[in-house]
């Protein structure tokens, strides 16, 4: 079969997708929509998600790995990760208080919706681009990104240390993960919180152009730094960078065997929960031994769930308030620029309606946790339902399945472009249990580190060119021929 018959095979399927995708999340919305059963909400949401991911992959033939297929993952565990065991019967007990007391369904036929519009942005542009997605064949690398990746690498550990200084050695010690996350709102994080940001940023662009040889680099030193993270307690820093990391040496043609797959969820699994058990101690008192802690074996999923909380406060909130109209992203917009004055001026009161979304729903729906600088978090569904309302949300996941598709299809040989669309991947997967902030300033900075880094390879490339093209010039070939033209 040649290329252009399978090519027009694949368009086929994918409108043949994108039709199913509108009937099946039409009937299930149909069906929550009229019985008003949180349960059967449940049911329906988790039935989308699973035809959604099985459709993916077996019509649209995203391979497991891809941004889309990623991003879909972690938007569905974070969603539907506690609702879906508790459809089944199998959520362990006691279920959260915010869970029994509140409406459910309108959460769940907010996800059910943004899941079927980024099924359908998906199915359509496959359809208006069937061609299979670029997969390296060959070895490549850009010895200078790759150095550039190792150096930016560099930076955030340095700049680990250093922010762990300035929030004092023997308090993080002392400290408790809820404990460090006080710290940071009494004395300088700034160093901290970049170094979280920086070295994955590093570790993608390293990963993106490393030669093939020197792949052991990239897994030790990404390997180093996420187990680092994780006995600090930071799960989210460490997940998102490894996640981000598999999809782009996937990209480059690495394919792990089949059991692997199973192997990593089980560990995610087993680690999730254990991490949470564990950062409740002493930073000091913490060991490997503690990430080997028996759980309830849906604990994981049931925790990363909590998310749909603030999608269900966010409902409940905005029906006394005003659509935002897009002020939250320009909120995100503004924070781009780092903060690179010689003094922290530390916590400052801000108005309530000003107060990014994730503070916002906190302060409202759960003051304690403000007052103690914790937080809910926040969800990709509920900030364009807060801005554009029903509508947004389905504009916005359309366009980012097919911006995601988009980046699945640029030249895998190319590391500027491997890198380019993992600097916004990283992010984009923090976006599904947070606000945009997370992701346009670390994006905004990955993707100006990786045309710096292409564009620095350039210029030693033209370099040498020039000089070896000179040196020819001065040695006569055959005699009497001179090469005075660089090709």
């Amino acid at each position: 079969m040649t290329r252009a018959s399978q090519d027009r095979m694949q368009g086929r399927a994918a409108l043949s997708s994108l039709w199913s995708s509108l009937l099946v999340h039409g009937a299930l919305l149909s069906i929550v929509w009229s019985a008003d059963d949180d349960r059967l909400a449940a049911g329906m949401a988790t039935l989308s998600f699973l035809f959604v991911a099985a459709d993916a992959r077996v019509r649209l033939r995203l391979s497991p790995l891809s941004p889309a297929m990623v991003y879909l993952y972690v938007l569905g565990c974070f969603h539907l990760g506690l609702a879906a065991p508790w459809f089944l019967g199998v959520a362990s007990d006691p279920l959260p208080s915010w869970f029994v007391q509140e409406k459910l369904s309108p959460a769940l036929l907010l996800v059910m919706g943004a899941l079927g519009s980024f099924h359908a942005g998906l199915a359509w542009s496959v359809w208006r681009s069937p061609e299979r997605p670029s997969v390296s064949e060959r070895p490549y690398h850009n010895q200078v990104m790759y150095a550039v990746g190792l150096a930016v690498i560099a930076v955030g550990v340095v700049s680990l240390g250093i922010g762990l200084r300035s929030l004092g050695l023997d308090r993080v010690s002392d400290a408790s993960y809820f404990d460090i996350y006080r710290l940071t709102h009494t004395y300088d994080p700034r160093f901290f919180t970049t170094s979280l940001q920086v070295a994955p940023m590093g570790l993608y662009l390293a990963a993106a152009s490393a030669p093939m040889h020197r792949l052991r680099w990239v897994y030790g030193l990404g390997g180093l730094w996420i187990l680092g993270i994780l006995l600090l307690g930071f799960r989210g820093y460490a997940l998102v960078p490894a996640a981000t990391t598999a999809a782009v040496l996937y990209k480059r043609g690495l394919r792990p065997p089949r059991w692997s797959y199973l192997a990593g969820g089980l560990a995610l699994l087993m680690l999730v929960p254990a991490i949470k058990t564990a950062r409740d101690g002493r930073l000091a008192d913490r060991g490997l031994e503690d990430f080997l802690l028996p759980e309830h074996p849906f604990a994981a999923l049931e925790e990363v769930g909590g998310s749909l909380r603030p999608l269900v406060h966010t409902l409940t909130l905005m029906e006394n308030e005003d659509l935002r109209w897009g002020k939250t992203y320009a909120q995100a917009v503004s924070m781009v620029v780092p903060n690179v004055s010689s003094e922290w001026a530390g916590a400052q009161y801000v108005p309530v309606e000003d107060l990014p979304p994730s503070h916002w729903v906190t302060r409202l729906a759960s003051p304690w946790h403000y007052q103690n600088y914790g937080g809910l978090g926040f969800s990709a569904v509920a900030e364009p339902y807060m801005n554009f309302g029903p509508l947004g949300v389905g504009v916005i996941f359309f366009a980012l399945a097919a911006a995601l598709i988009w980046a699945d299809r640029l030249d895998a040989a190319r590391p500027l472009h491997i890198a380019m669309w993992a600097m916004a991947l990283g992010p984009l997967l923090w976006t599904t249990r947070n606000t945009s902030g997370v992701f346009f300033r670390p994006a905004l900075w990955g993707v100006i580190v990786v045309f710096a880094a292409w564009q620095l390879s350039r210029l030693i490339a033209q370099t040498r060119s020039l000089q070896s093209a000179a040196r020819v010039s001065r040695n006569p070939i055959d005699g009497s021929t001179h090469l005075t033209r660089l090709a």
